[in-house]
């Protein structure tokens, strides 16, 4: 399993190596580079846990295989310590993934730590970084998780047996509130759309701090991941109008109406407002 893992790594970090050579530029960009380039498509081939390492901050190929190798840990330490390798039922392998997570990795909740590279040093996380991690071991022991996403939230569900089951990481009980499991908005979420929420953390922790160009990269990342969430537009727009770059944001949402008619409505005053401010004239509200 490492072997075949560190193989893929150095299959990824030389793709790129002789363009970066070329460039000039600092080789701690290139994994980064490289999954943005693959995601460009709509679709994740490198494998999710490289992919969300990468969007995490693992910058090298030394770092990455430091922390697939932390993957293999636990993994190891999972079939030792627990009958998954007797169990065929996906449902008794999903809960006895949950139990073992929750009773050795689970050592706080933040609300800030959804850094999955973080919780796998830390053992600290929020709903994010912990999903993340019980999707990778689920998926390596054969078990079909799903990610499910609400505004503010995220939580697993797994079909079995006909029925549906939810697994909840940040509540003490283990359990799915009622409200989150009937909520009106809620979707399974892609891979792409997982990656997608580690950029937009990164860019509302920037946006916090007034780091706004930062912020606006993050924000870019995300889009290239998810160009259909309309949180990473509206953060992209605030950094945008903190920087009093009323052009581009106008521009931006432009670009992002043209390709969403349907959000028309919800941007309606954020356009006639900049608009106004560009001294530009556009009927399409009228």
């Amino acid at each position: 399993m490492f072997i075949k893992r560190f193989c893929i790594i150095l299959l990824l970090c030389l793709t790129g190596c002789q363009s970066v050579q070329n460039a000039g530029k600092k080789y701690s960009g290139d994994l980064e580079t490289s999954l943005l380039s693959d995601i460009e498509d709509g679709r994740l081939d490198i494998p999710f846990e490289q992919a969300c390492l990468i969007a995490s901050g693992v910058n090298s190929s030394k770092k990455m295989q430091g922390y697939l190798a932390k993957i293999d840990l636990l993994i190891s330490r999972i079939n030792q310590e627990t009958d998954i390798h007797k169990e065929n039922d996906p449902l008794i392998k999903a809960k006895i993934l949950f139990n073992w997570l929750r009773e050795n990795t689970c050592e706080g909740i933040y609300n800030d730590c959804y850094n999955f590279r973080d919780t796998l040093n830390l053992k600290v996380g929020n709903c994010l970084s912990y999903a993340i991690q019980f999707t990778i071991l689920c998926r390596h022991f054969d078990v079909d998780i799903k990610n499910v996403f609400i505004p503010g939230h995220i939580y697993n569900v797994l079909i079995s047996h006909e029925q549906t089951y939810y697994f909840e990481h940040t509540h003490s009980d283990g359990i799915v509130k009622h409200a989150d499991k009937y909520h009106p908005q809620k979707k399974i979420m892609r891979d792409e759309e997982l990656i997608s929420e580690l950029f937009l953390y990164k860019a509302y922790n920037a946006n916090s701090d007034m780091k706004y160009e930062e912020s606006m990269k993050y924000c870019q990342q995300a889009l290239r991941c998810n160009p259909h969430d309309n949180r990473t537009v509206i953060l992209l727009l605030d950094n945008y109008l903190a920087k009093k770059n009323y052009e581009d944001a106008l521009r931006c949402l432009n670009e992002y109406l043209s390709h969403h008619p349907d959000d028309k409505k919800s941007f309606k005053n954020t356009y006639i407002l900049l608009q106004r401010v560009c001294k530009k004239v556009d009927n399409r509200f009228k």
